[in-house]
């Protein structure tokens, strides 16, 4: 009976007149069902990581990784001169992050041993005022010519001990004054981003007037070109580095760092070798009616604005820089902390954004239940922000389980590790409870640069004693232009290998973060900054928030020792796993053959080096600098 309805039926269908009509609005219906789909965010897959975390008790915090190994650096300070403590927090931090063990000794300190200079392979010296050292200095020379590296790192004073070794380190005469410092211009072949000019933000009489002789290898000069800061001599078989610079903030880490690595045949040092981008507030409600600018430049809605212009604008530069955007959301707006988290039920805006994040590639990460920083009540606001505290431990806990439930329950597919603290603040106890109550959280991407806020997380990259990997951001918005960001970007891509900036939707409400001047600047600002990273570190690998935290923990851990021959470098790398990178300094030869890994050429004498074996052999080619 079946069989013959089924039969009747195709019969009638064959006879037909419009079967084909049909089959093309059947097509058409299909096309419009799945083009349906894509909008609404549903068509996507799980974020494609092509680095993954490493287990919580393999993640080595950098502290301990040297922890034990023979120094082979001494670092000389004098604490009863001024600056000096500055000098002596950066270089600390710079030395460890370079995984270079270090014995400090403090002349100012009468008890205290100078040690045995044989002992060390290159030597730092922190103090301007070099007579306190003595007959320490021409020890110090002695050494270096037969074989050592030293650095003066900071600015000179004009002495007699410096007028003594003066010829010897590159000067040929120098005066009492001091010269304003504007900018530093490092040479194109020194650091990546060279031949360019960064100008500081609080410029001040910072560098010693001096001239240099023929020996002189100038590697940075001042904005103006007329002051020398940066400047490498042989010594007879060693080398010498003199920094002019005479500021020590965490902004121009890379600068001292690069000069370091002046010292010695090679230099190798581990780096993250990352660049990732997070949208803040992303996804999260939308905001209701007209922005100001927007209505102004668009004659759009907020939302209309963020659907239409900006996302698919971000899309664009995704696509042509390569970037893999990690958005941070946020549940709601409300400022409730005591009542128990309530669910929020406007789903579809958290799908349609999420997904179409998603389906970039790119990763979801965690902002918050609401915008309130995870503190309890012993913060104290004041006058600054108008946040409110959480209660209880219990409240925090609870607000961060909900964010992770609803986040799962929207999008499914997410999978998220990273915490952003709102306006990048996070007390004690907040991040305390991450870390031992909150697992599904891996990381804390806050920021990097320091504050004026006693209230903001400040953060060095690395592995923290429980296992949590701090990730800071280091640039915002669409005006890294700026001279501080510029700046600090720059030292960042020498110092660490590594780039890491955020943006919010709502910059474009803010005036105080661009949304006067309007989307199409803010836009263009952040092109600049993208075309300047990729020529400047054209070999950087763009990642999400959870695959450049991975890539931090191997950084974290990483340590290397080397030595050389004629015909070669020998590298030990310990606490490798998958893979480290390496910055590689040649400065006495030219690499030629690597085992255990692979050199790409950055600039000059400056290499990336990926190491896929704990021993790596690189061929020195001599007869002439790199």
């Amino acid at each position: 009976m079946i069989r013959g309805f089924l039969s009747d039926v195709l019969a009638k269908w064959k006879r037909f007149r419009w079967q084909g009509l049909v089959k093309v609005w059947a097509v058409f219906m299909a096309i419009a069902l799945v083009l349906l789909v894509e909008s609404l965010g549903v068509h996507y897959g799980v974020t494609r990581f092509d680095i993954t975390y490493l287990d919580r008790n393999k993640a080595i915090p950098a502290a301990n990784a040297i922890a034990g190994e023979k120094a082979t650096n001494l670092l000389v300070v004098d604490s009863s001169q001024e600056g000096v403590s500055d000098a002596e927090a950066m270089l600390d931090q710079i030395l460890l992050d370079m995984k270079v063990p270090t014995t400090v000794v403090d002349v100012a300190d009468e008890n205290a041993e100078f040690p045995a200079l044989t002992h060390y392979s290159t030597i730092v010296v922190a103090m301007p005022n070099l007579d306190r050292l003595g007959e320490h200095v021409l020890q110090i020379m002695q050494w270096a010519k037969k074989g050592g590296g030293v650095m003066f790192a900071m600015t000179p004073e004009k002495t007699g001990y410096l007028d003594v070794i003066g010829p010897q380190i590159g000067i040929e005469s120098s005066a009492y004054e001091y010269v304003l410092t504007k900018g530093i211009t490092p040479s194109k072949d020194f650091m990546l981003g060279g031949g360019q000019t960064y100008t500081f933000s609080d410029p001040f009489e910072s560098s010693l007037s001096v001239a240099l002789n023929d020996r002189a290898q100038v590697k940075a000069v001042s904005s103006n070109g007329r002051t020398p800061l940066i400047w490498s001599t042989f010594v007879n078989s060693g080398s010498a580095v003199v920094c002019n610079i005479g500021i020590y903030g965490k902004v121009f880490r890379g600068f001292y760092a690069s000069a370091f690595s002046l010292l010695g045949s090679a230099t190798a040092y581990p780096v993250i070798n990352s660049a990732a981008f997070y949208l803040d507030d992303f996804p999260s409600p939308v905001p209701s009616g007209n922005g100001k600018y927007i209505k102004r430049d668009y004659n759009m809605s907020i939302a209309e604005f963020y659907s239409q212009v900006w996302w698919p604008d971000l899309v664009r530069l995704a696509e042509r820089y390569g970037i893999r955007f990690t958005g941070v959301m946020i549940e709601n707006y409300g400022d409730d902390t005591k009542d128990d988290p309530v669910r929020q039920t406007d789903g579809a805006q958290f799908e349609y954004y999420g997904g179409l994040l998603l389906r970039q590639n790119g990763e979801i990460g965690y902002h918050g239940y609401n915008h309130q920083p995870l503190v309890l009540p012993n913060t104290d606001y004041g006058k600054e922000y108008a946040y409110v505290q959480w209660p209880n431990r219990k409240a925090i806990v609870d607000s961060l389980n909900e964010l992770i439930a609803f986040q799962k329950d929207v999008l499914p597919a997410a999978t998220s590790s990273v915490y952003v603290p709102p306006s990048n603040i996070l007390s004690q106890e907040g991040r305390k409870i991450i870390g031992e109550d909150v697992s599904q959280i891996r990381a804390i991407a806050s920021t990097y640069m320091p504050s004026d806020s006693s209230l903001t997380y400040v953060q060095e990259f690395g592995v923290a004693a429980d296992g949590v990997v701090e990730a800071p951001r280091i640039v915002s918005g669409g005006m890294v232009g700026d001279m501080y960001m510029r700046l600090a970007a720059v030292s960042e891509l020498n110092m660490h290998y590594v780039s890491t900036h955020f943006m919010h939707p709502d910059d474009l409400l803010d005036e105080d973060r661009g949304a006067k001047e309007g989307w199409k600047k803010y836009y263009q600002g952040l092109e600049n900054y993208l075309d300047w990273l990729e020529s400047s570190a054209p070999s950087i690998r763009m990642r999400t928030g959870t695959e450049c935290a991975a890539a931090i923990q191997r950084f974290s851990g990483l340590t290397v020792s080397m030595e050389t021959s004629d015909d070669g470098w020998d590298l030990k790398l310990g606490n490798l796993t998958d893979q480290g990178w390496l910055m590689f300094r040649a400065n006495n030869g030219t690499p030629g053959r690597v085992r255990g890994g692979s050199l790409t050429k950055l600039t000059g004498n400056l290499y990336l080096l990926k190491a896929t074996n704990a021993t790596v052999h690189i061929e020195r080619k001599t007869g002439g600098e790199a």
